[in-house]
This record gives structure tokens, C-alpha cells and sequence, in this order.
């Protein structure tokens, strides 16, 4: 079977979700941060794959991007919009005192794992002067008043180190750091990538899509 984070992560929290997520195909509906989120990778992923940089190239990218559905009204919807240009606004002028290079933005990876297919989707790939490849994830919802039921602070780090996981076997990268961006906290955390959990992880990965299998049979 192929099998992604999302997956991986839904059914080590319980079958029953999964079967809710993956086989039922329930989700939850839209709402204010959720919607804002998408706007925001959307637009971040539009921004760095044109390579255009200022503030100008970022506010528009968002504004072609902007999801206006999941608002209970314009009101609101309007409400939000000028939250996403805050965020983003406080984005740039972070990004304006990087020094790294962008390797990958939304960049997908597909490797062979035993019997399965493990796929995935890194927000983006560093590369910093020092020859270190840096992995980060954005997240949204922390610090727009939501929690975020679909990653718990440890399982957004189990989310990286999979995702290093799949740059290393496909692409050959040796991630040396692992980053969590909190978009709307406006706050990056940091830790250096350990690689000598990556046969437990892929043996945990093939348990679980064995798992998986077995059930869906």
C-alpha cells in the first residue's frame, strides 16, 4: 500500500480514526484557522516557486491564494484576510536576514519501503552556507486561537522526522536540522536531525502499513 504521514499518524492514534478519515473519507469541516492555514501554505508555496522576493511578490501571491470559504461572513472573512497579511507581513521580514538557499518548496517525495510506498510533501528545503540542510515544516493553527487536534507538539516532530526520512532515501539529502515554523507565533523552533532512530521509524512505518493492509483486506 502507499502511505502518507496523515495515514501513518491517524492510525497510530486509533483504527477508528483512521477508518473514519481514510475509509469513510470524514473530514472536518472548514473554519476560520483551518481556512486561514491553506491561504497561507498556498500562498507560500506560490511565492518562493516564483522566486520573486519583497513584499509585494508575497502579498499578492496571498491575495490569488486566499480561500474565502469556511468564514461565517464577509465580516469575518475580511477579518482574517488582514490576519494572513500580518502573519505574512512578520514572515518576509524574518526571511529578509536568512542566508540559506530554498533546495525544495512543497517538494514531494516517493520511496520504496519492504512490501509498501511511503509518500510525502516537505513545506521546504534549506540549504544553509555552512553546507547544512535544514527541513521545515509550516504550521498555522497555534497562535490563531485553535488548538490543532491533527498534530500534538511531539507527533509534529515524529511529522519531520519522516519527512527526513523520505528526503534522505529519495533524494539523497543529509538533513542536519529539523524546523518547526509557527507561522502565526511568528516563532521557529529548531533541533538538530538525529538519524539513529531511522530503522526504528521504518520499522514502525511498515508495521503500521502492514497494519493497515491486514485491515483493509
Amino acid at each position: 500500500m502507499e502511505l502518507s504521514f496523515s495515514m501513518f499518524a491517524a492510525w497510530r492514534r486509533g483504527p477508528a480514526e483512521y477508518k473514519l478519515r481514510f475509509v469513510d473519507g470524514r473530514r472536518p469541516p472548514l473554519d476560520e484557522p483551518s481556512s486561514l492555514g491553506i491561504s497561507l501554505h498556498r500562498a507560500l508555496e506560490r511565492y518562493h516557486r516564483a522566486g520573486e522576493p519583497g513584499w509585494e511578490a508575497l502579498a499578492q501571491a496571498y491575495e490569488a491564494e486566499f480561500l474565502r470559504a469556511g468564514y461565517p461572513d464577509e465580516e469575518a472573512r475580511e477579518r482574517w484576510r488582514r490576519k494572513g497579511l500580518r502573519i505574512l507581513k512578520a514572515y518576509q521580514r524574518g526571511e529578509s536576514s536568512r542566508r540559506t538557499k530554498i533546495l525544495g518548496n512543497e517538494r514531494e517525495f516517493v520511496f520504496p519501503l519492504g512490501r509498501h510506498t511511503v509518500r510525502g510533501m516537505v513545506d521546504r528545503i534549506d540549504l544553509h552556507p555552512d553546507g547544512r540542510v535544514e527541513l521545515i515544516d509550516y504550521k498555522t493553527r497555534l497562535g490563531l486561537g485553535a488548538a490543532d487536534p491533527i498534530a500534538p507538539f511531539e507527533e509534529a516532530w515524529l511529522q519531520l522526522r519522516f519527512y527526513a526520512l523520505g528526503v534522505k532515501e529519495c533524494f539523497a539529502y543529509e538533513p542536519a536540522l529539523l524546523t518547526i515554523h509557527y507561522l502565526a507565533a511568528g516563532r521557529l523552533d529548531t533541533r538538530a536531525y538525529d538519524p539513529s532512530g531511522e530503522e526504528e521509524l521504518k520499522a514502525e512505518i511498515l508495521r503500521v502499513a502492514d497494519a493497515i493492509e491486514n485491515t483493509e483486506k
